[in-house]
């Protein structure tokens, strides 16, 4: 579809040019003025990509329009008719960037030709920054992804020589989305925009691997737990499979975007002991009460889930919690206060070797023989050291474990993998596994899967003559396209690229 302006006093003409128009192959939307200032409102309130205007106008002529409108858009395709054969006009018209100059009356055969070349540079134009944008979404992925991950500051420098930084520093909160299957692999390309139209807002989208992806927001001003909520609906309603979502807390400057992402991961850890939960968020009710009012059936909720999930950092602070409501508080009864931190050690014992090494009520009773709130806390953090120690040593059968996932997927990378499937190999449950190995590897289960594979293609295709729909099933790509996507993304070229290895001159191109 191209859209057309025609300029001129004289309707007849007007309606002349449109019938000549009407004659020629392909699609138009025919814009009309009769004189060079209604043009420019035109041009500056539609998407005009061709102006055939007349050269002698009232108001405004034909050359003053042309060297007006290419002002404001340089990219215009301009043809101008005129019953005057002086050279002097086709000489000044060519100097304000008008493409053709004909003598009226018009010759069928003359307008047909000019009108295919203009709409044939018109279709040029128009890939060339077709390639252009995709060509800058490609680097934003590339870069974005490489910074999320090594968190390094050269990955930084290196991308504001390439794209527009101040992109990443117009983002305020991100969304990240999980999928309990390979539903990236396999989704619509289009997945994005409907995404963004579903939610009536701009974001940039960002496939992290076949069961994520990363949404980053410009609002400041926004309930993302509303918009994380609906998303959840609209995903749930469209596709069927089972999504869960994290949103972050806002942020400020590109720089905490591989800490978000930390979070991000750690927020959606927690669907494994929240089944009935599909949306998490860093600013939960608890987080937002300042220390005083939250309730201690809170806090010993979350210290008995870290406990669960091994997390000694989420257990940290989760006392200090406590600490920081006690230490100076003089409300509560001395009775009182030790009941609540003999359910935290209670708590501590609840894990089988852990009570198998040391004697729950030896320490209890050691807690209520203090005599003050710093003997208290002293009892109780000894417990926590020791129980972080327990966790130190328990962690050799961890990494035993850990090494047969590894294994496992080292030889079976070509199949579907899942978390499920993998804990089940080693009798442990989805979320134990999956917080070992982050601690173990320093990444999420996903990733790990994905780099494997990542690693699996470069040496196949660096070794081998197999094709690249080959290669993309043999290391567990259900989708060719998916998988030259995924590639691009992560080596900065294509497959076809690397092969040949012009990767780097893609990259910097």
């Amino acid at each position: 579809m191209t859209n057309v302006l025609i300029v001129d006093d004289e309707k007849i003409e007007r309606e002349g040019l449109k019938y000549l128009l009407s004659r020629e192959e392909g699609e138009r939307k025919v814009f009309e003025a009769s004189n060079g200032k209604q043009a420019l409102q035109i041009i500056r309130t539609e998407d005009i990509q061709l102006i055939l205007t007349d050269i002698k106008m009232p108001h405004m002529d034909g050359l003053e329009l042309s060297r007006r409108a290419k002002e404001e858009n340089p990219a215009l395709q301009i043809v101008i008719f005129s019953g005057y054969s002086d050279f002097s006009f086709a000489q000044e018209a060519i100097r304000y960037g008008v493409t053709e100059y004909i003598l009226k009356p018009v010759n069928p055969d003359d307008f047909h030709k000019v009108i295919q070349k203009t709409e044939k540079e018109i279709d040029r134009r128009k890939k060339k920054e077709s390639q252009e944008i995709k060509g800058k979404n490609f680097l934003q992925q590339y870069f974005l992804q490489n910074y999320l991950y090594s968190g390094k500051t050269e990955t930084l420098e290196k991308a504001k020589d390439m794209i527009d930084l101040d992109k990443w520093n117009g983002w305020h909160c991100g969304i990240l989305i999980e999928s309990d299957v390979a539903f990236f692999d396999t989704a619509e390309e289009n997945l994005e925009n409907e995404i963004q139209k579903e939610l009536r807002r701009v974001c940039f989208y960002l496939n992290l691997n076949a069961r994520q992806s990363l949404l980053l927001f410009q609002d400041v001003y926004c309930d993302y737990q509303l918009v994380a909520n609906h998303l959840y609906n609209y995903m749930k309603r469209k596709y069927r499979d089972s999504f869960y979502l994290a949103v972050s807390r806002k942020f400020e400057g590109c720089e905490c975007l591989p800490e978000i992402l930390e979070q991000l991961e750690q927020q959606m850890e927690e669907k494994f002991y929240h089944p009935e939960k599909h949306v998490f968020s860093n600013e939960d009710d608890v987080l937002k009460l300042s220390v005083g009012e939250v309730q201690d059936s809170q806090i010993m909720q979350m210290i008995s889930e870290d406990i669960t999930r091994k997390d000694t950092e989420q257990l940290r602070r989760h006392f200090e919690c406590l600490k920081e409501k006690y230490h100076d508080n003089t409300q509560y009864s001395a009775m009182y206060i030790k009941f609540v931190f003999s359910n935290v050690i209670q708590e501590l014992f609840q894990e089988n070797q852990f009570s198998g090494e040391r004697r729950l009520e030896q320490e209890v009773e050691r807690l209520y023989k203090c005599k003050n709130i710093m003997e208290i806390l002293a009892v109780t953090e000894d417990n926590i050291k020791e129980y972080e120690a327990f966790l130190e040593r328990s962690m050799s059968t961890s990494r035993n474990e850990v090494a047969t996932v590894k294994n496992y997927i080292y030889q079976h990378y070509e199949e579907d993998l899942n978390l499920e499937m993998l804990a089940e190999k080693v009798y442990l449950s989805s979320g134990y596994l999956s917080f070992i190995f982050k601690k173990e590897t320093g990444m999420n289960l996903n990733r790990y899967i994905r780099v494997f594979r990542m690693e699996k293609a470069k040496e196949l295709l660096c070794s081998t003559n197999m094709k690249v729909a080959q290669i993309s099933e043999r290391v567990g790509f259900a989708n060719v396209s998916y998988f030259c996507r995924s590639f691009r993304e992560y080596y900065g070229s294509s497959p076809e690229s690397y092969r040949k290895g012009t990767g780097e001159d893609e990259q910097t191109s």
